[in-house]
């Protein structure tokens, strides 16, 4: 009985979990959405709050590409987050794999020291980070920025590759080194092959903290090395804001990223569900 009520329950459940999905999409996608309409206005009606009713354009985007400036701040975007990607999974999965695999005394307060460092307000760092930056004769340069990022990243790599290689049977890595492989071997052959979904839903993770962000790229970064998100905001001036160049800017700095979890999106779906299932 209990089974045959909870069968005539189960379309409910279904259509109210679709209904919660569809507001959460609506509340998510209706500023892109807005932004998306606002770049294909032409200059005649950027100021109307029609979605409809006129003649749409691609002069905002074009616009926007003839600026070298913003051609620059687009590879500027593309090499800091490759950069600080490559950097920061090259510093954090030894350091997750040690605490994934062993034990040892001060582990718990190693943990607790690398999600204290991802919890920091960016305020309190932005004033160190300048300086150090000046002091080091490092600003308007891409080594700030790729620190920067690498900094942003390190933390949430520890964190998201631990849970990844804690879900690999040790026993996998012990047949190994009976067989002759050395501890470093069994984690390059058989660790790192299996969390490769892993690797790639924090590689999509972490590009999102570093594409978008704001501040640090504003302190650390000069006109030879603007990202994307500081250039788009130098449309807002004193005088004027240019809204459809600024639109056409945001959808373009959006696009890369939509685009990378697209292609990635089937290693992102199976390597942030690792685990869940026994």
């Amino acid at each position: 009985m209990k089974r045959i009520a909870s069968m005539s329950k189960k379309p409910w459940a279904i259509l109210l979990t679709l209904v919660g999905v569809a507001v959460l999409l609506i509340w998510t996608l209706y500023p892109l959405v807005w932004v998306l309409v606002s770049s294909l206005k032409p200059a005649s009606v950027e100021f109307s709050a029609r979605w409809f009713g006129f003649r749409p354009t691609v002069q905002n985007y074009v616009d926007v590409f003839r600026e070298a400036e913003f051609l620059r701040a687009l590879l500027n975007s593309v090499i800091i987050t490759s950069l600080s990607i490559i950097v920061s999974l090259v510093l954090g999965t030894p350091t997750a794999y040690g605490l994934a695999r062993f034990e040892y005394r001060f582990k718990d307060a190693t943990m607790i020291f690398v999600l204290l460092a991802r919890m920091t307000p960016p305020f309190v760092l932005a004033v160190p980070f300048f300086l150090l930056a000046r002091l080091l004769r490092v600003s308007n340069t891409y080594i700030a920025l790729v620190l920067m990022g690498t900094f942003l990243s390190v933390p949430f790599v520890i964190w998201m590759m631990r849970g990844f290689i804690a879900e690999i049977p040790k026993e996998l890595e012990e047949s190994a080194i009976v067989d002759g492989c050395s501890l470093t071997g069994a984690a390059f052959r058989i660790v790192l092959p299996l969390v490769a979904p892993g690797f790639a839903a924090t590689a999509v993770l972490c590009a999102l903290l570093v594409w978008n962000e704001f501040l640090f790229a504003l302190i650390l970064s000069g006109t030879d090395t603007r990202t994307l998100p500081v250039l788009v905001n130098s449309f807002v001036s004193e005088r004027s804001i240019d809204w459809g160049a600024m639109s056409a800017a945001g959808m373009i700095t959006v696009a890369p990223l939509v685009l990378f979890g697209i292609i990635s999106q089937r290693h992102l779906v199976r390597g942030l569900t690792m685990g869940s299932i026994k």
